[in-house]
């Protein structure tokens, strides 16, 4: 009688334990405070721009070292490839796309930020979308992404 007891309270604590940590890893729980709100608001604004494929729009939303990456690239093509036709012909069409985790930390000396979600095609497939911004000037700037099918 007295080893049943044991064991309920034994299962009842071990319960109690799989409740808190999958509840401590959940990430639903991930977008936490005003800042990382702040910071999926700008990723939505971002995936607008890419949405709508304005290269000119993509190219200001871009941080100082991904807008000189992609000055260069355009540098070195020029003549021999036209590149915006390329990256139209290219991208793939977005419908639509929820952050489910937003991150600040710093790096280097610089505040970044990560973003982690779902995005769903046109073509009815869905994949993951991973942004890294920095912030330059106070305002969120994108430093990379990738959009997986």
């Amino acid at each position: 009688m007295y080893a049943n007891k044991l064991f309920t309270k034994l299962l009842m604590a071990v319960a109690l334990l799989a409740l808190l940590f999958t509840a401590a890893c959940d990430k639903q729980n991930a977008i936490k405070g005003p800042a990382e709100q702040a910071l999926v608001e700008q990723g939505d604004e971002i995936m607008t721009v890419l949405k709508d494929g304005d290269l000119h729009a993509v190219r200001d939303v871009l941080s100082r070292e991904a807008q000189q990456l992609l000055d260069k690239g355009f540098r070195i093509a020029r003549g021999v490839v036209d590149v915006e036709r390329l990256i139209k012909q290219n991208t793939p069409k977005i419908a639509s796309w929820k952050f489910e985790q937003a991150r600040i930390f710093t790096k280097d000396g610089a505040i970044r930020g990560k973003l982690d979600g779902k995005v769903d095609y046109a073509d009815g497939k869905s994949g993951k979308v991973h942004m890294e911004l920095e912030q330059q000037d106070g305002t969120w700037k994108l430093c990379g992404w990738s959009l997986e099918q």
